[in-house]
């Protein structure tokens, strides 16, 4: 007959699981670390585990370190395209302070908690063109690959070359563009769960002013109509893409009248109707209902449901 766990025999385990991450991480491992303040949302309860790492090895101890555990593990870079729930995460959430940037020639390498405006920022210095697009889009390097970010048709796999992943098995292996099958908002790192370690982009030589100039036209149209002090997590639904033919999931909500919607301190963003916003002490569930209105109102208004292209950790 099973017995009911009670709240102590809980304690006790997290205890042995915690003592067992501190034999390998040390001093960096803390417990029941509020998530919220490393998100653009500002959403989200405790990770129940929660470290940093700072260098490639860091970040593989650390994922070894949990699955010798049973943990489950979640990989942290920017938290600009992540909710999480309002009951935290169970398991070991690592935050990836990797961060070094490497250019050679006409190829940058980077380490995949590099942040994406900094790649952005050093290729203009080096005078290489090609990452304008990306100007003034947050998060990391890791994040933008995993989604394949991208803005103005174009996205960071048309210039990823190569790239060094962890397999869910253990194994650190270096593999090219076409592993990643990059699609719209897309890659295969959704699917097999690889850890992005490092990757690295093919640029074209150019004129510095010339992509200065480029940059500062990109990232006046983004303030225009993105978020600049507002918490959010950036666009929320994919666009529609039907027989090859895209669709704008922020005409559709537009159509729905969605900028007038809100679910408590979750709402709509007013200059463009599929960003939500955290407008004051929005919770995950406001943000979970919220859009599920937004997509049930255009699934009867269009018949199509609206796939989230934010990550709900929970």
């Amino acid at each position: 007959m099973a017995t009911k766990k009670t709240r102590a025999d809980s304690s006790i385990c997290q205890k042995e699981v915690f003592d067992n991450l501190f034999e390998v991480l040390g001093r960096d491992l803390k417990r029941n670390e509020r998530l919220a303040p490393y998100t653009t949302f500002d959403i989200g309860g405790e990770a129940e585990f929660f470290c940093e790492a700072i260098s490639p090895e860091d970040l593989i101890r650390a994922i070894q370190a949990a699955k010798e555990a049973c943990i489950p593990v979640f990989v942290l870079g920017g938290g600009s395209n992540v909710l999480v729930s309002d009951s935290g995460f169970k398991g070991l959430v690592i935050r990836n302070r990797c961060d070094k940037i490497f250019p050679n020639d006409e190829k940058i390498a980077c380490q995949s908690g590099a942040w994406l405006g900094d790649l952005v920022g050093l290729s203009c210095e080096n005078s290489l063109s090609g990452m304008e697009f990306a100007v003034g889009i947050p998060g990391t390097v890791g994040g933008a690959v995993y989604g394949n970010a991208g803005a103005l048709g174009k996205a960071v796999g048309d210039l990823l070359t190569e790239a060094v992943i962890l397999t869910p098995r253990g194994s650190i292996e270096r593999v090219e563009k076409g592993y990643f099958e990059f699609g719209y908002r897309e890659s295969r790192l959704r699917k097999t769960k690889d850890t992005l370690l490092s990757a690295t982009f093919e640029l074209n030589q150019g004129e510095r002013e010339k992509i200065e100039g480029e940059l500062k036209k990109n990232l006046e149209e983004r303030r225009k109509r993105l978020p600049q002090k507002e918490k959010s997590a950036g666009c929320f639904f994919r666009n529609v893409v039907d027989n090859g033919r895209k669709v704008s999931a922020g005409f559709l909500l537009e159509q729905i009248g969605a900028k007038n919607m809100h679910q408590g301190d979750a709402a709509v963003f007013e200059k463009h109707a599929n960003i939500l916003i955290n407008s004051g002490k929005a919770k995950a569930k406001d943000v979970r209902r919220l859009a599920d209105r937004l997509n049930r109102r255009v699934k009867k208004e269009f018949g199509i449901d609206l796939e989230e292209e934010v990550v709900y950790l929970s």
